[in-house]
């Protein structure tokens, strides 16, 4: 389908929540407004903002073809909240969520559009991720054109919230966002809406997820890993009568926090924790050479941090 054609029947709103994020917001709004196929409306939701976060977005009214509009929310909702507030207010038939410190690829809205138009009973379409940190960039790409809710069962295949474009309908229809998720909103949404329709994927980086903004959920290791327990939770509900493939989701999901556990918050004891019982749950070759890898990446974090002070001296 033709750029032309796309523009005549798609209608995007898009969803920006921002708190305090003054310095980067602007970066996210000018990618919204840079999109080959240009989306009806910005809605940006100044969520309890102390900083100029709204005034920087409101400076974006009224300067070009596309609806730039504020909501103040006086007290902060949290980011799930705050863009369920968006898309009640969204008059287009397709919601892209965007965080106020990420950027898209200019073609984002386009490649998305073009896989709705020629599908049916899609309910969210999604890309590839360039995540850009330290002045380095590293592209996850997901090949799979149809995400199976197997694979989503398992562990968040997609990635995160603005790497999407969710049909409007289906959003409203699962219910929007669960505002009382402390992580992982976006992973309990993509379960809810694989009830709804299909969930595509376009193989190539559509989104640019940058580390420079303040406050992001996935330093916090208590919200992390609370976050993950209530997708479990959920995830086990949806298998309940399975016996089987209830044991073999609980050890993926114990892997998943021994992994995070021994990559991102170099807890040697939380993750070997989670690595035995990963095992006691389904032992398999396949889980103890995964095992093995995260035990010793975790260990050698370990013994370079005792091992640092000796090399100083």
């Amino acid at each position: 389908m033709r750029v032309s054609d796309l523009r005549d029947v798609a209608t995007v709103s898009v969803i920006i929540p921002a708190k305090n994020r003054e310095h980067v917001i602007g970066r996210s709004i000018e990618s919204a407004l840079a999109q080959t196929v240009k989306p009806a409306e910005i809605i940006v939701i100044d969520d309890g903002s102390t900083d100029r976060t709204g005034d920087v977005a409101r400076g974006y009214e009224g300067r070009s073809d596309v609806a730039v509009r504020v909501i103040k929310n006086l007290q902060s909702t949290g980011a799930p909240e705050a863009r369920n507030i968006g898309a009640r207010a969204a008059t287009g038939r397709y919601l892209g969520f965007l965080d106020s410190d990420d950027a898209w690829a200019r073609e984002k809205l386009e490649k998305q559009l073009a896989v709705f138009a020629a599908g049916r009973d899609i309910a969210a379409v999604f890309g590839g991720v360039a995540y850009h940190r330290a002045g380095k960039v590293r592209n996850k790409i997901v090949d799979q054109r149809v995400i199976a809710q197997r694979d989503l069962m398992r562990h968040n295949v997609i990635g995160p919230t603005s790497s999407c474009l969710v049909l409007t309908d289906a959003f409203h229809a699962v219910g929007g966002f669960r505002k009382d998720m402390p992580s992982c909103q976006d992973w309990e949404l993509w379960l809810r809406l694989s009830t709804a329709g299909a969930l595509h994927m376009v193989p190539e980086p559509l989104l640019n997820y940058y580390y420079d903004g303040t406050g992001q959920i996935s330093s916090n290791v208590g919200k992390v890993m609370a976050g993950h327990r209530m997708v479990f939770e959920a995830v086990y509900r949806m298998v309940a009568n399975d016996p089987a493939e209830l044991r073999a989701l609980k050890a993926e999901h114990e892997m998943l926090l021994a992994k995070l556990n021994a990559m991102t918050f170099h807890d040697a004891g939380a993750t070997f924790g989670h690595l035995a019982r990963a095992l006691a749950s389904m032992p398999s070759p396949g889980l103890l050479a995964r095992a093995l890898h995260y035990g010793l990446r975790v260990t050698y974090h370990k013994a370079r941090l005792i091992l640092k002070p000796a090399n100083r001296r």
